[in-house]
């Protein structure tokens, strides 16, 4: 009898971790799916753009500057162009001024809404003092200044991304997305 509750317990746990991993895969599907490409491309912008401020310059907020625009165009213009097709593909029943319309409001209700208020925030302070911070924090380093983009970014990105599914919550909530 033992033995067998023992052996229900487990199955139970299992089930339980089986289940979360599920939900962890899944929610990685997810958050690849909508912003996988996008973060690559903007990753890479944002490198381009603190290399190109840095050597110029020598200046950390003129690389945290230009890393912030580099990482906006990159992310965004990826971002838009998949909201824009997503639009696209949901309006072909419409025609003309109706399909426009209907396609920007499923353009913006659907991705770009959660994202705005996270990037007016990121864009304008958090972004550009986190890079500008990590790699003036770590500048003693070897390396420091790649390493301190990298802790910067790190932490951006967990700020912009806690406040995207924030402000995606409330639209649910609200009915909008």
């Amino acid at each position: 009898m033992h033995r067998g509750a023992r052996g229900a317990g487990m199955d139970v746990q299992g089930t339980a971790a089986g289940a979360a991993r599920s939900s962890v895969g899944q929610w990685w599907r997810s958050w690849r799916a909508r912003f996988g490409l996008a973060e690559v491309c903007g990753t890479l912008a944002a490198m381009a753009g603190f290399a190109i401020g840095y050597r110029t310059g020598g200046s950390l907020l003129a690389a945290a500057g230009l890393a912030t625009l580099g990482e906006f165009a990159g992310f965004y213009g990826c971002v838009g162009t998949k909201a824009a097709l997503g639009a696209w593909r949901v309006t072909v029943h419409l025609a003309g001024w109706r399909r426009l319309g209907a396609g920007a409001w499923h353009a913006v209700t659907q991705q770009l809404a959660s994202c705005a208020l996270a990037e007016a925030m990121d864009f304008a302070l958090i972004r550009p003092a986190s890079l500008a911070g990590a790699a003036w924090l770590l500048l003693w380093l070897p390396g420091g200044i790649w390493l301190g983009f990298a802790v910067g970014k790190a932490v951006a990105d967990v700020f912009w991304y806690g406040a995207e599914a924030a402000a995606r919550r409330g639209l649910i909530w609200s009915g909008l997305a």
